[in-house]
């Protein structure tokens, strides 16, 4: 299934709190219940500030995931992209999360020059490690107790893909 991937714009604020307003969308990311249309317009609206780059992943016209790319301002540290990522629980594990992934690999790569391109997810979410796997992420180690969530803390998992291992496999 092939999804149209467009840059965010304003009018996609509503769609976007629909989805990070979703439980499991909740407990997997570091987003907080109940996100309002204003906080998601003044998120997009900022992000040229922030060095954050989004995009959204389209299916036949409706909104149906979305990828934040998280550039560094430190100069040290510029050559580090990190990303967050969402897909509205209806239409998970139909490959809309790979797509958009493959497609901020290739932006972060191809375009912003970056060596390494990092993420954290949940210990316990198993379904995205398997999937960032498959997309050639390594593990490289476990944050004890790194993030809140459902009342307590929850260890997360630090993964990345070095631009030698994107450029290596035959990748655009």
């Amino acid at each position: 299934m092939n999804v149209n991937i467009r840059a965010v714009t304003r009018e996609d604020a509503a769609r976007l709190a629909e989805i990070y307003g979703q439980p499991d969308t909740q407990q997997n990311t570091l987003q907080l219940p109940c996100p309002s249309v204003e906080l998601w317009e003044q998120k997009i609206i900022n992000y040229p500030n922030v060095g954050h780059i989004g995009f959204v992943a389209e299916l036949d016209g409706l909104v149906v995931g979305n990828i934040t790319l998280f550039t560094e301002k430190v100069i040290r540290l510029k050559h580090v992209v990190s990303f967050g990522i969402a897909v509205d629980g209806h239409f998970t594990r139909r490959g809309i999360a790979r797509q958009l992934i493959e497609f901020g690999l290739d932006y972060a790569f191809n375009w912003l020059a970056a060596q390494r391109v990092e993420l954290s997810v949940f210990a316990d979410n198993q379904a995205a490690i398997a999937l960032y796997k498959r997309l050639g992420f390594v593990i490289e180690g476990t944050q004890r107790q790194a993030a809140f969530k459902k009342g307590r803390y929850h260890d997360t998992i630090m993964m990345s893909k070095l631009a030698s291992e994107y450029f290596g496999k035959g990748s655009k």
